[in-house]
């Protein structure tokens, strides 16, 4: 009688182990799809997105300033800046003396800006156009003519380009897209982009 009641109690916990299971697989996938839904809504940043959070930035106190490091061991620019154009492998000597010389010698530095920013900005294509510097694409500009331009292109079909873009402009947009109220300065330092709130939005194309 002992061993007729202890197989039955064995039954009963086994049975309930298994519809417990049975009813743990059949919530995955409503759990799945509630995670794929979460993750598409903040897929696309709008323009009242991006107005929003101009005004937060705008209507709060700015943070503290923090100090960077002092000093960094700078080391002169050449006497020449060999750009290879990205399009076509053509080769375009700069000299120092050239008025396009200071945009050339960036390039590095704003396009692992702009990779630092692509995942930042949901729904927002941003990218470098750099015809304007190559000898090839535009034979016939002058000095003075040849240049990078940042491109942003919105879900709603703006697109906003800024001529000449400086690797500070780079970081103030980084700033923005990471949903702070700061940037990160040359010298890993933190300024408020209230202060450059002005430039933000020329570069937004909200101005």
């Amino acid at each position: 009688m002992i061993f007729v009641q202890i197989a039955f109690v064995v039954m009963l916990v086994l049975g309930f182990m298994v519809l417990s299971a049975r009813a743990q697989q059949g919530q995955q996938p409503e759990a799945k799809s509630r995670q794929t839904v979460t993750s598409e809504k903040v897929q696309t940043m709008s323009r009242e997105d991006i107005q929003r959070a101009l005004k937060r930035i705008e209507s709060n106190n700015p943070p503290p300033q923090k100090m960077g490091a002092m000093c960094y061991d700078m080391v002169g620019p050449p006497d020449n800046f060999e750009y290879v154009c990205p399009v076509d492998g053509e080769k375009t000597v700069y000299s120092r003396k050239s008025k396009a010389f200071e945009q050339a010698t960036e390039l590095q530095g704003l396009r692992g800006s702009i990779e630092i920013l692509r995942p930042l900005a949901k729904g927002v294509s941003i990218s470098l156009d750099e015809r304007r510097l190559c000898n090839k694409c535009n034979p016939s500009l002058s000095d003075a003519e040849r240049y990078a331009t940042l491109v942003l292109q919105y879900v709603d079909g703006r697109t906003v380009r800024t001529d000449r873009a400086t690797p500070e402009d780079l970081r103030y947009l980084i700033g923005f897209f990471s949903g702070g109220l700061s940037y990160k300065t040359f010298t890993d330092g933190q300024e408020p982009l209230k202060s450059v709130e002005e430039r933000l939005k020329q570069l937004l194309g909200e101005i």
